[in-house]
C-alpha cells in the first residue's frame, strides 16, 4: 500500500497540467502603472516571440520576424528593468533579463509541448492571444 501511494504521489505533477495566466487576463488583473506589470508582459512578449522563431524554422520569414520581436521586447523589457532596478549594474541587469525571459520561454514550451501532443498544434488559442495583446502593447508604444 505505500508503495502505491508513492507511485500515485510521484506521478501527479507529471498529469498536472501547465497553467500560465493569458496576459489580456493578467493585465485585466494588474496595476497596469506599476512598472514591474510592464516589465513581466515585455519579457513573456520576448518569450512568446522567441519560442515562435523556435517552432518556425521552415517559415523563414515568420522565424525572422520572431526572432526580431523577441529581441525587440527584450531590449525594451532590459532598459526598463536598468529604470526600476537603479541600484543594479547593466551586466547584472541584462543577466536578470534574460533569466527571466528563459524561465518564461521554458514555460511557453512546456505547454506547447502538452498541447502538441493533444491537437497536433504548439500555440494553444491564449498563447495566440498573447503574441495579440504584444502586438497591440507595441502598436500603442509607437504611436504615443
Amino acid at each position: 500500500m505505500k508503495k502505491l501511494l508513492l507511485i500515485i504521489f510521484l506521478s501527479t505533477p507529471l498529469f498536472a497540467e501547465v497553467k500560465m495566466t493569458p496576459l489580456n487576463e493578467y493585465l485585466e488583473n494588474s496595476n497596469q502603472a506599476d512598472p514591474k506589470t510592464l516589465l513581466y508582459v515585455l519579457s513573456r512578449c520576448s518569450a512568446i516571440n522567441f519560442n515562435l522563431a523556435d517552432i518556425t524554422d521552415d517559415a523563414k520569414e515568420l522565424q525572422d520576424r520572431g526572432l526580431l520581436d523577441g529581441q525587440k521586447y527584450s531590449q525594451l523589457a532590459e532598459t526598463l528593468r536598468q529604470t526600476i532596478r537603479k541600484e543594479d549594474s547593466s551586466a547584472d541587469n541584462k543577466r536578470n533579463n534574460d533569466n527571466t525571459i528563459n524561465l518564461f520561454f521554458n514555460e511557453y514550451v512546456k505547454i506547447m509541448n502538452v498541447n502538441y501532443a493533444k491537437t497536433g498544434i504548439y500555440f494553444t488559442d491564449w498563447m495566440r492571444d498573447d503574441l495579440s495583446t504584444c502586438s497591440a502593447l507595441y502598436e500603442q508604444s509607437v504611436n504615443e
